[in-house]
């Protein structure tokens, strides 16, 4: 039994499942005219590798992924030549505050927040976002406030 050679194989397999699932999501996409194609889909599959390698982390579906490209998706500030490195940025940063925060927080919260972020405090910036933003989710889940709070006390 060749064990290199079959998890190479399950490997392949899966990023094929990864690729055609992430493809449907170019039905709601385009009503944002926007649209992801296979290298864009293999670029995002191999970031989210990268992330989940970096940040000691582990994933087994695409829940994560499909959620942000739904979100970004919708955004007023992504465009066609921004979208894969904004879905990119945007799962890194919620793989960093997820072990921030020690796994404390609901993935949906954490993605909700850096999605409150994103497109209603810093309009689309995702320097701010990973700078600011990350850093306000951080101190308002360590100190019990709503992730968020934009105040420095509530």
């Amino acid at each position: 039994m060749n064990l290199p050679k079959i998890f190479d194989s399950i490997s392949k397999s899966k990023k094929s499942n990864s690729i055609d699932e992430i493809f449907k999501l170019n039905a709601e996409l385009s009503k944002y005219n926007l649209v992801l194609g296979v290298e864009d889909i293999k670029d995002i599959i191999n970031a989210k590798n990268s992330t989940l390698k970096s940040q000691g982390r582990i994933e087994l579906n695409l829940d994560i992924i499909e959620f942000i490209i739904r979100k970004i998706g919708k955004s007023p500030y992504v465009n066609q030549d921004n979208l894969v490195e904004t879905i990119n940025d945007m799962y890194a940063i919620f793989h960093y505050v997820k072990n921030c925060t020690s796994d404390f927080l609901p993935d949906k919260q954490v993605l909700e927040a850096l999605m409150f972020f994103y497109g209603n405090v810093y309009n689309g910036s995702m320097e701010l976002v990973m700078g600011k933003g990350t850093e306000k989710i951080i101190n308002n889940f360590r100190h019990g406030k709503k992730l968020t709070c934009r105040k420095e006390e509530e």
